[in-house]
C-alpha cells in the first residue's frame, strides 16, 4: 500500500536514503583527480556536497563545503568523526572570506545551473574564492549522454528502504533534461511506503561553448578530460567530461 500523503520532512527523509540510493557512484574515482592536485595545496571547499559522501574522503588540513538543501546538510553533519565545516548556500551567490587552495563541484553539480548566466556567476564566485594557484575542478555530462541517456527514457531501481521511478523528458533548451522522479519509502513494520515527487532540471554544454565561456570568465583551462581518465580527450562519444581551471596569469 502506498501513503500518499507527503510528510513535511519529505527531503530530509530523501537526504536519509540518498547514499543508499548512489550505492554504485564511482567516489574513489573522483577522489583521485582531486587528489592529483594536492602537492602544495592544503584547503579545499566542496560545491554541491550533498550528504558528504565524497566530502568525508578529502585528505585536506582545511575541507569546507556546502549545499543548496538544508536536509543535505543536515544529513552530512551526522557523520561527526571528521572535522568538517557544512554549511548551506547557493553556488550562483556565494560570500565566504576566504580563499581555497582547491575548489571542487563533482557528480555534475554545474549542470543545474539553468542557464549560461548563471554558469559564468559560478565562474566569478568561483574566482573570487580561489587562491593565487588554485585550481578550480568539476565535470558535466557530456552532450552524448544528454541525448542518448536522457532523452525521453525511464529507470528504476530498489533498495531495501526505497524504491524510485524516473523519468528523463528533453527539455526545451538545447542539450536539457527534466527528472520527474517518484520515491517510495517504505515505512518500518507498516507494509506502507511514502511517496513524494521531485522533479529536477540539468542542462549541459558542448565542448566549444564551455571553452569559451572559461575563457570569458577571466579564468584558464589547466586541462579537459573525459571519462576519469586524464589522458582521454574530450570526444563526441564519452559520458562525463572534466575541466581544471585556474585563475588566469
Amino acid at each position: 500500500m502506498v501513503n500518499t500523503s507527503m510528510p513535511h520532512d519529505a527531503y530530509q527523509k530523501f537526504s536519509r536514503y540518498y547514499e543508499e540510493l548512489t550505492y554504485d557512484m564511482p567516489y574513489p574515482l573522483w577522489l583521485d583527480i582531486i587528489h592529483s592536485y594536492k602537492d602544495g595545496r592544503h584547503s579545499v571547499l566542496d560545491i554541491g556536497c550533498g550528504t558528504g559522501a565524497l566530502t568525508r574522503a578529502l585528505d585536506f588540513d582545511e575541507i569546507q563545503a556546502f549545499d543548496l538543501s538544508a536536509g543535505m546538510i543536515e544529513a552530512a553533519n551526522s557523520y561527526p568523526e571528521k572535522s568538517i565545516d557544512y554549511f548551506t548556500d547557493d553556488m550562483r551567490t556565494f560570500q565566504l572570506n576566504n580563499q581555497f587552495d582547491i575548489i571542487t563541484a563533482t557528480v555534475d553539480v554545474l549542470n543545474y545551473a539553468a542557464d549560461e548566466q548563471e554558469l559564468m556567476q559560478i565562474f566569478e564566485q568561483v574566482k573570487k574564492h580561489l587562491s593565487h594557484t588554485g585550481v578550480f575542478i568539476f565535470d558535466i555530462h557530456s552532450v552524448f549522454k544528454m541525448e542518448q541517456d536522457f532523452n525521453d527514457m525511464t529507470y528504476s531501481d530498489e533498495t531495501e528502504h526505497i524504491t524510485y521511478i524516473w523519468d528523463c523528458v528533453k527539455g526545451d533548451a538545447p542539450h536539457s533534461v527534466i527528472h520527474d522522479m517518484s520515491f517510495f519509502i517504505k515505512e518500518d513494520d507498516s507494509g506502507l511506503y511514502t511517496r513524494f515527487d521531485e522533479i529536477h532540471h540539468q542542462r549541459t554544454y558542448n565542448h566549444k561553448d564551455m571553452l569559451r565561456m572559461i575563457d570569458n570568465s577571466g579564468m584558464s583551462l589547466d586541462i579537459a578530460f573525459s571519462d576519469f581518465d586524464m589522458s582521454n580527450p574530450v570526444s563526441e562519444i564519452c559520458e562525463r567530461v572534466f575541466y581544471v581551471i585556474k585563475k588566469a596569469l
